[in-house]
């Protein structure tokens, strides 16, 4: 089984993008999806058994849609209420003695302020996000070609 979390807060305007992704994913055969505010240690459990996982996130930081391979980050100590991906694949490597391979898709996010609408330069990325969870979903191995975005394998 493979997943795909979509991660963000839908009243705050371009941080919700990754649940319109989610809610606009076609099913595919042995794959779940799912959107959460954040990413919280119970999920690992959602987690052990999986062989991939994709994380959808708005970010700020660029313009293009990227698609990065990443790597468990050392297990958290302590109290952790919100975690990174990286630290949600670490805590599942501590709990279940392996993690599935770590994907993230990254959607350019403009506005976080309060509302519940994409911004327009958000929103011109959507359809191509979409695309791209898709492809990531129904390929068995091998490379997901991204129209309009970048591909970046984890060192």
């Amino acid at each position: 089984m493979d997943f795909v979390i979509g991660i963000g807060n839908t009243l705050r305007r371009d941080d919700g993008v990754a649940a319109r992704v989610i809610a606009s994913l076609p099913p595919v055969p042995n794959v779940a999806a799912l959107a959460v505010h954040q990413l919280t240690p119970e999920l690992t459990l959602r987690l052990c058994d999986a062989s991939r996982v994709l994380f959808v996130d708005a970010h700020c930081h660029d313009h293009e849609i990227a698609l990065q391979r990443i790597a468990p980050a050392p297990a958290p100590v302590g109290s952790v209420h919100a975690l990174s991906q990286q630290d949600l694949l670490g805590l599942t490597v501590e709990l279940c003695g392996r993690a599935p391979h770590g994907w993230v898709l990254s959607i350019p996010g403009y506005d976080f302020e309060f509302g519940e609408t994409l911004s327009d330069r958000t929103h011109a990325h959507l359809d191509a996000a979409i695309e791209a969870v898709v492809q990531w979903m129904r390929r068995q191995g091998g490379e997901v070609k991204m129209q309009g975005g970048r591909n970046e394998e984890a060192s």
